[in-house]
């Protein structure tokens, strides 16, 4: 069984993308440039074209930002999604 599933963006609300997102840049700030408005709309730009997806681990049962290149490579991952 994989530890972590994917999550579609859109599956969020708006608030808890947003937070994550938030939570994503203040953790990872260094991986993108810019303000905080200019972070949010290039990681929301990622996760609209699959460049990086939301993914929930569930063991620790905690959500993550992670990159479509980083997951590839754990068991051939799927990255479709319902």
């Amino acid at each position: 069984m994989a530890e972590f599933v994917i999550v579609p963006y859109s599956k969020l609300s708006d608030c808890a993308r947003k937070e994550l997102i938030e939570e994503f840049i203040t953790r990872d700030s260094c991986v993108w440039d810019g303000t905080l408005d200019e972070k949010r709309e290039q990681i929301l730009h990622a996760l609209r074209t699959e460049q990086a997806v939301i993914t929930f681990n569930t063991k620790s049962e905690t959500a993550d930002i992670r990159l479509t290149e980083q997951i590839k490579n754990f068991h051939n991952f799927n990255l479709s999604h319902d």
